[in-house]
């Protein structure tokens, strides 16, 4: 009984036309993401709207009327999206997003709690301003959005900076293909790097496949996961660490390159809802946790040692930490994504500092995804619903804007991870039907002399070439 009602909602959430209200026949997916029987979409439009050259989606109809942006990073009207949680899931804690089915935790002042996207309402006012008609969105989205982001400048200043005059990074290659087969990506949540083997690992969420590449974006090799997988982390051993969701006793799955199970880890964790995964330069594994919105540490052994943070946007607080990384100091960088932040701690658990707040501005953020961190502990954050990579000092001073407007790669492609590795930003980018990893040329050093340039200390700095610091050499 069991397993034909566990049957029945699948069938019903993903299996059934809300139009005919049976089972696909011949499904057609729509640019909105809804989908529909071939059959009803065309009765449909051929009923009502018989030559024209757009029509309304049956589901969703209207242009966005206040705009909430789910943490998934997905948008709905302020109405629709209360009628889906109140008609399906009132009195829950919890609901899945309409469009991934994506877990997506209420916030403590309801489905207002959610933030207002303020991107798609700069370009509805646009739209609205100049008395342009809905129809035309589509040819003219590229200058609406252009104008809503435009390129963010830095200051001026002797040196030569080779990315440009906004620092922009300069892409050395893009790879991956959306799809099913070995070496296709569909949803890449998780990124990072084996110094050991100089590639790139890869976890898809909704494949549950761990991908490998080489830094010149050639596949090597990928190996299904017997459990829901979303973060990973190559270990000091040379292992790949994933963080596992919905498993029966663990949060976190240990394997070799080839595939195969070393070991699982983090015994009675298994409701903590876990997603993103580090390893710090001594060993300790530390995994984010959605559920109760804290950090779940372990020894080198692998063995559970302390926890921190709780629901709440204090100091001390988490709202949905996504993900997580280790600089050369042990430090913990935490994507707050809920809060809008990422928060530095030590490892302890001891609270350092945060940067940003929500906003579209130098250092303001929006649902950030992916941290990372490089050789200067400067911090690199996917700015995802703002469609930016960016870069702040070890003091969390913003710095550069190095990766920029990737919704011009594809309709709402967004970084969702990155990761520093010689001299090279790597990025993870997801749209529609969109996957893929781009690799850009990056040398933080440049900014490390801006930054020591304003040092007013006479003896910082090395009389001979008078832009190095004598703490570097």
């Amino acid at each position: 009984m069991a397993n034909k009602g566990f049957a029945g909602e699948i069938e019903e959430s993903f299996l059934t036309c809300s139009i005919c209200f049976q089972p696909y026949n011949t499904p057609k997916a729509l640019p909105c993401l809804h989908t529909f029987c071939l059959g009803c979409i065309r009765d449909y439009f051929y009923s009502r709207f018989e030559g024209a050259d757009q029509f309304p989606c049956p589901v969703c109809r209207q242009p966005y009327n206040t705009p909430k942006a789910l943490p998934c990073l997905h948008t709905f009207c302020l109405g629709c999206i209360r009628d889906y949680f109140y008609s399906r899931f009132e009195g829950a804690d919890q609901f899945p997003c309409p469009v991934c089915r994506q877990t997506i935790y209420m916030p403590s002042t309801g489905v207002n709690g959610f933030p207002d996207n303020h991107f798609i309402v700069s370009l509805g006012d646009t739209i609205h301003s100049e008395g342009q008609k809905p129809g035309e969105y589509q040819r003219q989205l590229s200058q609406l959005i252009s104008e809503t982001f435009p390129l963010l400048e830095t200051e001026e200043n002797n040196r030569v900076i080779p990315y440009g005059k906004s620092g922009i990074a300069k892409l050395e290659r893009r790879f991956g293909n959306f799809g099913t087969e070995a070496s296709d990506l569909l949803h890449i949540s998780g990124l990072s790097f084996s110094s050991l083997l100089d590639d790139i690992v890869v976890a898809d969420c909704s494949l549950n496949k761990i991908t490998i590449f080489s830094m010149r974006g050639v596949y090597r090799s990928s190996f299904l996961c017997n459990s829901s997988i979303r973060d990973v982390c190559v270990s000091r051993a040379g292992t790949i660490l994933v963080s596992i969701s919905r498993h029966d006793s663990a949060i976190m799955c240990e394997y070799t390159f080839e595939g195969k199970i070393v070991a699982y880890h983090g015994n009675y964790f298994k409701y903590d809802n876990p997603f993103g995964i580090a390893e710090s330069t001594r060993g300790k594994v530390f995994v984010t946790c959605l559920q109760p919105n804290c950090i779940r540490v372990f020894t080198e052994r692998k063995k559970t040692s302390v926890n921190f943070g709780s629901r709440g946007s204090g100091p001390n607080h988490l709202m949905l930490p996504y993900y997580i990384a280790t600089n050369t100091s042990d430090d913990v960088i935490i994507s707050d994504s809920g809060n809008h932040r990422v928060k530095v701690h030590k490892n302890d658990g001891t609270f350092k500092f945060q940067i940003g707040h929500q906003g579209v501005r130098e250092g303001e953020l929006f649902y950030p995804m992916g941290v990372c961190s490089d050789n200067y502990n400067n911090i690199y954050v996917a700015d995802a619903n703002n469609y930016r990579i960016q870069m702040f000092s070890s003091e969390g001073l913003f710095m550069a804007c190095p990766v920029q407007r990737t919704f011009e790669y594809g309709s709402d492609v967004k970084p969702t991870n990155v990761i520093f590795v010689h001299n090279k930003l790597v990025v993870a980018l997801r749209g529609h039907k969109f996957a893929e990893i781009h690799i850009y040329n990056w040398d933080p050093c440049l900014y490390q002399c801006q930054a020591n340039s304003t040092k007013t200390d006479f003896f910082s700095f090395c009389c001979c070439c008078g832009d190095t610091s004598y703490d570097e050499l």
